[in-house]
């Protein structure tokens, strides 16, 4: 191990999850080193920052940018590409790269490799009944299709020592969400009533500050060695009880009306957005339960923190 306190390489620190991670390790003790492909955009005090290496660039560069790191915490990835070059632009940034990054850690890091995948490595964003890792993995795009190729290969690599975690976030949210989420609470910001008052699909979110704790805790409990596990609040919430919260979260009232869903379908179908609206408002509720076997607790309050985190945000 390195000398003096442990050192965590951190990719993808200025991402949406990275920003709230690295403080957290911060906090726990470690000396982290965080990669971005933009490290201004670092916060930097405390912080060692160095530019993260293309998917194409040697082996040599990969084994310097580890050197000195006990951990790897893998976030670096890309969520939205051009419909025409989405399939090579997941495959470089969501796979190659999480496989040159896991080889070199492999010979260079002595501890622990912990891989953030997604929920859509394991299934689309609409599922029946509930979601567990023990159910086959049928990802249903691009996206999802990198990201399952890359947990394989990690394994692959680590099959000898079983040092890796691989950990598969369902929807995150946190001040500054963007993606789905962002668009679902840019939607109960406006100050109209909505009417979403039927949309009942239930959907598992995760807290990013328990995602951040999920993953420090998949880096110290040996339990977690070589598992690959879902990572979400305990209870899942309708987009309707969503919408209630971010309003509470403003300080307004609910102010839900119902509407046909069919209705609602069609009017996202005529703005050309209808599988986006099936991906908000469709139903998906994964099991925590594997990785709370581990020691792990997940959040229980999801309403509770969906409104501290909107209030957060509009006090800043």
């Amino acid at each position: 191990m390195s000398t003096g306190p442990v050192r965590i390489l951190v990719t993808g620190a200025s991402g949406f999850i990275g920003r709230a991670l690295v403080p957290h390790l911060l906090k726990a003790g470690y000396a982290v080193r965080a990669t971005s492909r933009a490290p201004d955009r670092l916060n930097s005090e405390g912080v060692e920052t160095v530019m993260l290496p293309p998917p194409d660039a040697p082996p040599a560069d990969f084994e310097a940018l580890i050197a000195g790191c006990d951990h790897v915490v893998h976030l670096a990835a890309i969520a939205h590409a051009a419909r025409e070059q989405a399939a090579a632009a997941y495959e470089a940034a969501n796979k190659v790269l999480a496989e040159r990054l896991a080889e070199a850690a492999h010979r260079a890091a002595p501890g622990k490799f912990v891989f953030i995948s997604s929920i859509r490595a394991q299934c689309g964003p609409v599922r029946d009944g509930i979601v567990r890792e023990t159910d086959p993995a049928t990802p249903e795009d691009d996206y999802g299709r990198a990201k399952l190729a890359a947990e394989r290969t990690i394994a692959s690599i680590f099959a000898g020592s079983g040092k890796f975690t691989i950990l598969r976030p369902v929807l995150v949210y946190g001040p500054g969400v963007r993606g789905n989420m962002g668009m679902l609470i840019r939607l109960a910001r406006t100050p109209l009533p909505l009417p979403f008052a039927r949309l009942d699909a239930r959907r598992s979110l995760l807290d990013r500050e328990a995602l951040c704790d999920a993953i420090l805790h998949a880096m110290r409990e040996p339990r977690t060695d070589g598992g690959t596990y879902l990572v979400a609040d305990a209870a899942p919430l309708s987009v309707a009880e969503i919408v209630v919260a971010v309003r509470m979260g403003l300080g307004r009232r609910a102010a839900l009306f119902p509407l046909p869903q069919s209705w609602l379908e069609g009017l996202a179908g005529l703005a050309g957005q209808s599988k986006r609206w099936q991906a908000v408002t469709g139903g998906l509720v994964a099991s925590p339960l594997l990785l709370e076997a581990t020691g792990w607790s997940p959040p229980t309050d999801t309403f509770r923190r969906i409104a501290g985190s909107v209030r957060q945000e509009r006090g800043k």
